[in-house]
């Protein structure tokens, strides 16, 4: 059992240094060299844990999905209303703080979609999970009387979704003519647009306000 907890630990070990090394050289300077400099081991070792590197980058692709996506899941658990939740969530989609490193690494990674089933099969799975996050906070505002939305909830999901990836993209490259405050005023814009009520993007341990 030991040996089994130690080998999870290395391979835990492994892709955190992948994950570096994707967010600051990019999927194309990806290499077992500099990824054994990341996790301060012998490339002969990282090739024991995998024996292939586009192995480990899927490896590194399924944490990244997995951890952003649960990381979202978590700033709309418990029993805040539906305001407090899409606050929340549209603080959460763009790239910033404990994330940011994840939202690198899924920026590098999403160029390389197309060239890989793998990669994108991931990309498909994290997006539609964000947009069922969002569809279920905006169905239950709907319910309760404090939204009115002008689409289907699913629709307008989609939409926030591919906003925070479009938003998210420009901020990550540096674009001068975007900042982050810019970014979460053009959210809270279609928000309004969208549901009726104006919701401004709050960190979770700060309440959001709304006025229609």
């Amino acid at each position: 059992m030991a040996r089994r907890k130690d080998q999870a630990a290395r391979r835990e070990h492994l892709i955190a240094a992948t994950l570096t090394v994707i967010a600051e050289h990019g999927l194309s300077g990806v290499t077992m060299k500099n990824i054994a400099e990341q996790a301060g081991i012998s490339p002969r070792l990282v090739a024991y844990y995998y024996p292939d590197l586009d192995g480990l980058v899927e490896a590194a692709h399924q944490a990244a999905t997995d951890r952003y996506y649960w990381s979202r899941q978590q700033v709309v658990a418990g029993d805040l209303s539906p305001v407090d939740k899409l606050a929340r969530l549209m603080h959460s989609g763009l790239p910033r703080g404990e994330d940011l490193l994840l939202s690198q690494v899924l920026d590098e990674i999403s160029v390389s979609a197309s060239r890989s089933p793998m990669h994108a099969t991931l990309m498909t799975l994290l997006f539609d999970r964000e947009v069922s996050l969002y569809t279920a906070v905006l169905e239950v505002g709907r319910a309760t009387g404090v939204f009115t939305l002008t689409d289907e909830a699913d629709a307008i999901a989609r939409n926030f979704v591919a906003l925070e990836d479009a938003f998210g993209l420009h901020l990550l490259a540096h674009n001068s003519s975007l900042t982050l405050e810019r970014a979460e005023q053009q959210l809270a814009s279609y928000a309004y647009a969208a549901t009726g009520v104006r919701v401004i993007p709050a960190r979770p341990d700060l309440p959001s306000s709304a006025k229609n």
